[in-house]
């Protein structure tokens, strides 16, 4: 899929995913797992990348923007900025879908 767009994690996008592939691949003992969830969540940036507005527009008191989308990869969730001006989609964060999301959203800057 040929996209327009490029993507930057930020820094606590880039922590997440560290934490969440050692998680499979260390701790669950499954680097199978950890493999299919980066492919997964490369197929989703890719399109996010092609369709920048493809994600679920997140609405939420807590946020400081109103542009943050989110798609889920398996049980997490990656959300994201799409940024029209210098066409690059910022990873700000991969939250595993179960926890608290309104106090996760707290912390985005």
């Amino acid at each position: 899929m040929d996209s327009k767009f490029g993507y930057r994690l930020t820094q606590k996008a880039s922590a997440d995913l560290d934490d969440i592939v050692s998680y499979m691949a260390v701790e669950l003992a499954n680097p199978k797992a950890a493999s299919d969830f980066l492919d997964k969540l490369g197929d989703l940036i890719n399109e996010a990348q092609a369709f920048p507005e493809s994600g679920t527009l997140v609405t939420n008191e807590f946020l400081p923007v109103k542009n943050i989308r989110k798609k889920y990869v398996g049980n997490y969730i990656m959300f994201y900025q799409p940024d029209f001006s210098t066409k690059t989609i910022y990873v700000l964060r991969i939250i595993y879908g179960k926890r608290n999301i309104d106090e996760m959203l707290r912390k985005f800057d």
